[in-house]
């Protein structure tokens, strides 16, 4: 299972679209592993985690064919994981001799709305008929057309929605995705246990970078260290086990060495735009 992250930064980007602020002045003078984008994930070039208003961007910069992806997961309805527009191009007249007839998108009710809402105007009928889009609630589990076996759980995020991560298995590898989510009940830890999964990466929001911020809706890297003692307590990862941290906000002031090098104090790799991990 190669994972492969496309962007690495929160909402505003790093850095931020209008900001002026000390770390985004830098940023945009030492370029490189700074720049991040808004976080997206590519697993075996085939299923994506989040769809971004930066996945065309993605899409040039990665050589992607976004025409042969088949599964599309996302977290939440938040316009940085989710932006359905870009869907309405997917068919005639602006798409032709697409490698995948169909692609099928996965989410919760809100995102299902927003899909429904923000491309209702201008969507044609063959885009129309060349999206799947297929609810999930957390603790659902589906089998992709090429073998992936995805569970939804439940994310700690924004109130009122079912904010989703993604546990991902597929020849005997398995990756679990905590974008955009808080602190997590022991509950969901003891269902995954429940459940026989056993993670070889897990990929952590770090929202705050060295900061905690406790009982909220992000995370940063004192955080993914209580979540990471959670996880060994309940038996679900292992000596062998990677952690990534991503979804950086430039209001966490540091640059990509100063967040690398934390992170690797705690034996935990601070993500970059274009970095791939294989498990």
């Amino acid at each position: 299972m190669v994972v492969k992250y496309l962007g690495t930064a929160a909402a505003e980007g790093m850095p931020a679209v209008f900001c002026n602020c000390e770390l985004c002045t830098n940023t945009r003078k030492l370029g490189g592993k700074n720049v991040r984008t808004r976080s997206q994930i590519l697993i075996d070039s085939s299923t994506l985690i989040d769809f971004p208003m930066d996945s065309y961007l993605h899409a040039l910069r990665y050589g992607i064919d976004l025409s042969a992806v088949s599964d599309v997961f996302i977290t939440h309805a938040h316009m940085d994981h989710c932006y359905p527009q870009d869907f309405i191009m997917r068919g005639a007249p602006y798409a032709h001799d697409m490698t995948l007839s169909k692609v099928n998108v996965y989410g919760n009710e809100a995102v299902m709305e927003k899909f429904k809402n923000h491309t209702a105007d201008e969507i044609k009928p063959a885009a129309e008929k060349s999206i799947g889009l297929n609810v999930l609630s957390p603790y659902d589990s589906i089998l992709t057309a090429n073998g992936m076996k995805v569970t939804a759980l439940p994310a700690c995020h924004t109130i009122g929605e079912n904010c989703l991560l993604y546990a991902m298995k597929k020849n005997a590898k398995t990756t679990l995705i905590m974008n955009d989510t808080g602190i997590l009940d022991e509950s969901v830890y003891r269902k995954m246990k429940d459940m026989g999964m056993k993670f070889d990466l897990v990929s952590f929001d770090c929202t705050y970078g060295g900061r905690g911020h406790g009982k909220g809706r992000h995370m940063g890297l004192p955080d993914n260290i209580g979540e990471r003692d959670k996880m060994m307590k309940f038996g679900l990862v292992g000596e062998k086990t990677k952690y990534i941290v991503t979804h950086f906000s430039h209001n966490n002031g540091l640059l990509h060495d100063d967040i690398a090098s934390l992170a690797e104090s705690y034996g935990m790799t601070a993500a970059y735009d274009g970095m791939e991990v294989e498990i």
